[in-house]
């Protein structure tokens, strides 16, 4: 798989990636203050923050320690993923958000690892966000703005809590089927 990230010393790409960060959260704080009960500003911050993630994602990784990355025993087929409407979500939105390249999955020897990898700086990125989002909810409805704690909340699910368990889910059925394939080919027939 090929680096998307930019080409330039690390500490360049700290400082650039540190200045965006703070040009973007002085647009966020303004935007909290003169519209952070609307309908407009839910919908908008969610785009602003995935924004940011993609141009600072071109400059440093988002990626997590790597066992956040491991599967958790409940998630190991991926089922419950399903019974949270991710099946749903993925169909729905399929046009619009990133999906599983099954012929990478298929043709290459490693492409079922390289897919798994793939989701890893996506996820961290939405899942930020998801954390970021959190905290302008809780100021939401620490103030009582109730109806903005409601638009807030959906908008960072399908957003950004949709798309984390979205990217967990591909990993957990990518190696539940990679488990069936090897025990297929190990026993007898």
């Amino acid at each position: 798989m090929s680096d998307h990230r930019v080409r330039a010393p690390r500490w360049l790409r700290l400082a650039v990636a540190a200045l965006l960060t703070v040009m973007f959260a002085v647009v966020l704080v303004k935007s909290v203050q003169a519209d952070g009960r609307s309908l407009k500003f839910a919908f908008g911050v969610n785009w602003l923050l995935m924004g940011l993630a993609i141009v600072v994602g071109r400059f440093i990784l988002f990626r997590l320690p790597a066992g956040y990355y491991t599967r958790r025993r409940f998630e190991r087929d991926g089922r419950i993923y399903d019974r949270l409407g991710v099946r749903w979500y993925q169909r729905s939105f399929r046009r619009f958000v990133w999906s599983v390249n099954l012929k990478l999955v298929r043709s290459q020897r490693d492409g079922r690892a390289q897919v798994m990898k793939s989701t890893f700086d996506p996820e961290s990125g939405h899942l930020y966000i998801f954390l970021v989002i959190a905290g302008i909810t809780l100021r939401a409805a620490v103030l009582g703005w109730w109806d903005s704690v409601a638009w807030l909340v959906l908008f960072n699910m399908l957003h950004n809590g949709y798309p984390v368990m979205s990217m967990r889910q591909i990993r957990a059925r990518l190696a539940q089927r990679a488990v069936v394939s090897s025990e297929r080919q190990g026993s007898p027939r």
